[in-house]
């Protein structure tokens, strides 16, 4: 039986625990680095943010960012990040997310949600796809100096 999961916004005295949780996806951000991050998207409404918790304890983070597009004709919701405690894992909190994440696109008029995903995360693929992602691109990427 799957635990209630508790997805709520982020606040500012959340980085410590966002800190914690973008580890599981291989970053080692500072708390000050996640709270100066937090600063930069202070409109939530373009940029939304969650927490997952279980018995008030964090185990999931989702963050998005909605945009229209020129080659779309409603605004696109894309899963900016998206991870979940190691222990909580195969519980059930990916699907809440992602289903949580379908809901605040749909309310923002969104008719599509995507995202990408780094290509040695096979586990993560996998996972997309049972929750109805396909793929349908390629993301490219270069930095500028």
């Amino acid at each position: 039986m799957t635990e209630l999961i508790d997805i709520r916004a982020i606040e500012p005295h959340d980085a410590p625990a966002i800190s914690v949780l973008m580890r599981g996806l291989g970053f080692k951000h500072s708390v000050e680095e996640i709270a100066r991050r937090l600063a930069l998207a202070s409109d939530r409404k373009m940029d939304p943010a969650f927490l997952a918790e279980q018995r008030d304890a964090p185990v999931g983070l989702l963050a998005l960012h909605i945009a229209p597009l020129l080659f779309y004709p409603q605004p696109l919701a894309r899963i900016t990040t998206i991870v979940v405690t190691e222990t909580a894992r195969r519980r059930g909190v990916g699907r809440s997310l992602v289903e949580f994440a379908r809901a605040v696109a749909k309310r923002a008029g969104c008719d599509t949600l995507e995202l990408t995903s780094g290509l040695g995360r096979t586990e993560a693929h996998t996972f997309y796809e049972a929750v109805g992602f396909h793929r349908s691109g390629v993301r490219m990427a270069c930095q500028i100096a």
